[in-house]
């Protein structure tokens, strides 16, 4: 078995301060269980210090049934509330841009293709879809 070093050492005693923080350990049981930490020279006796506490990639899981659900509610918010954001912008695009073609194609069959009409459309649609890009990439 390999010997370990500072550095998962001190990764343990973080795990436990950490566990302590959330309330699974009392302070003699981190006491305790920094002190096996701390003095380890093997991943056994790591695993010793850390039994019986939940593994990291699971805390994120008991944190979303525990209280701290609402964290996970709060981002799924904001990711609902920036993608109704976009659509409402893209709508407004292709709205605006419907707009351009309807006066477009009335012009040209009004007056006849002119200069005006040939590069006016085409520049007010461009500024309409630059914009529309700029506001979505900043929400």
């Amino acid at each position: 078995m390999a010997l370990i070093g500072d550095r998962e050492r001190e990764q343990a005693a973080g795990r436990l301060t950490e566990h302590y923080l959330r309330g699974r350990l009392s302070l003699e049981e981190l006491t305790e269980r920094l002190e096996v930490a701390l003095t380890a020279r093997r991943h056994s006796e790591v695993r010793r210090a850390l039994v019986e506490l939940p593994p990291p990639w699971l805390e994120h899981v008991t944190e979303a049934r525990s209280g701290l659900g609402t964290l996970l509610l709060g981002t799924l918010w904001q990711r609902v509330r920036r993608a109704a954001f976009v659509f409402a912008v893209w709508t407004l695009w292709w709205v605006a841009s419907l707009a351009l073609l309807v006066g477009f194609v009335f012009s040209v069959i009004a007056r006849g293709p002119t200069l005006t009409n040939l590069v006016a459309f085409p520049v007010f649609w461009l500024v309409c879809t630059v914009a529309a890009r700029r506001t979505t990439r900043r929400a």
